[in-house]
């Protein structure tokens, strides 16, 4: 039972603090203005935005296409497409589990177990990681000086003089505690190890494991090494230009440059890694927060006394933006699934 419930529980979680965060965000906004500013954006800007997005998502399913063929599976780009799209449609409903939506699709389509393909989005994940910190670097490597404050102030909620984390006792309490039950644990493997390897509980967990180890390690597999690093910054480079093109879209940010438009996809993408859904909150929070190192921050109306925040407002557009992208082509590739499930199941009937 308690297995069925903390899913459950875990996911109505999330969905609180992303509705407390949208609450906090918004609660003094003057949406009457608001909407207005929005209205006045330039919505072909905002299209091309969105366009690029669906540029991106192709190129990564193309990318996990590359990924997959050293575990001896070709699948068409158009199933890793329903894969990669559905995954992150699944994503705005429940955090995270648009990784196993696009495996378990994968898995029908194709055939490609699950624990195989899921071991290539695990390193997916690693090399976004890596290229989100990348990104970070350069930013901070070029212009400290204006954006090493905003990181450290809201990144990481204290400042280098207020003391390091590893400086508290309760936190090397909890890490002496980890370090003695993982030592504890290699202990009693190795000790059973061979009672252990009867188990068919074990040998499916050990198979499984083993599974998403092969996916791992794909990246020292793949043959085309030169197309998987073009997708890889390909992508990257279409997330920048989504964020810059929105800077044009909108009076207040259009003075800004594409170095900027830079650094507001970096702190962007780290809103959309809150474990909320689609990012709801943290982002618009983060983006208008770094529009304040440029003077445009918030204001009173003197006439309904609600607040005037253009940064929120294009914090709203961008969002927006990547949210109606993200709907469009899952509600679009989950109708082609379906509809291809349903083709197959009556081929396979007659």
């Amino acid at each position: 039972m308690n297995k069925k419930i903390w899913p459950a529980l875990r996911n109505y979680i999330f969905l609180a603090i992303g509705v407390a965060l949208i609450y906090l965000v918004f609660k003094d906004v003057d949406f009457v203005w608001m909407w207005n500013e929005i209205k006045g954006a330039r919505f072909f800007l905002i299209f091309l935005s969105m366009f690029c997005g669906v540029i991106a998502m192709a190129s990564r399913a193309w990318r996990w296409r590359i990924m997959l063929e050293p575990l001896g599976f070709k699948p068409s780009f158009l199933h890793c497409l329903y894969g990669v799209s559905i995954g992150y449609f699944a994503n705005i409903a429940l955090p995270r589990m648009g990784e196993v939506v696009r495996c378990t699709i994968l898995n029908q389509t194709d055939n490609v177990p699950v624990n195989q393909s899921f071991g290539t989005v695990i390193l997916e994940r690693v090399i976004d990681v890596f290229m989100l910190g990348s990104l970070i670097g350069l930013v901070l490597v070029t212009r400290m000086d204006l954006f090493g404050d905003f990181f450290m102030k809201e990144l990481f909620q204290k400042k280098a003089s207020q003391g390091s984390i590893f400086e508290n006792t309760q936190f090397q309490l909890i890490i002496g505690l980890l370090a003695l039950t993982i030592l504890l644990f290699v202990f009693l493997f190795f000790k059973f190890k061979h009672q252990l390897l009867k188990r068919s509980l074990f040998q499916k967990l050990s198979n499984f494991l083993k599974g998403i180890g092969d996916g791992l390690f794909t990246i020292f597999k793949m043959k085309k090494k030169g197309w998987f690093v073009f997708h890889t910054l390909f992508i990257w480079t279409n997330y920048f230009i989504m964020t810059w093109i929105c800077v044009y879209a909108y009076d207040p940010t259009s003075m800004l440059n594409a170095f900027d438009g830079l650094f507001l996809m970096v702190v962007g993408g780290l809103g959309m890694t809150a474990p909320v859904q689609g990012g709801f909150g943290a982002f618009h929070y983060l983006v208008e927060k770094a529009l304040m190192i440029y003077q445009i921050s918030p204001s009173i109306n003197p006439i309904t006394g609600s607040e005037i925040r253009p940064g929120l407002v294009f914090a709203t557009i961008v969002h927006s933006a990547q949210f109606v992208m993200t709907v469009l082509m899952g509600t679009l590739t989950l109708i082609g699934f379906t509809l291809g499930r349903r083709k197959n199941k009556a081929n396979h009937a007659s």
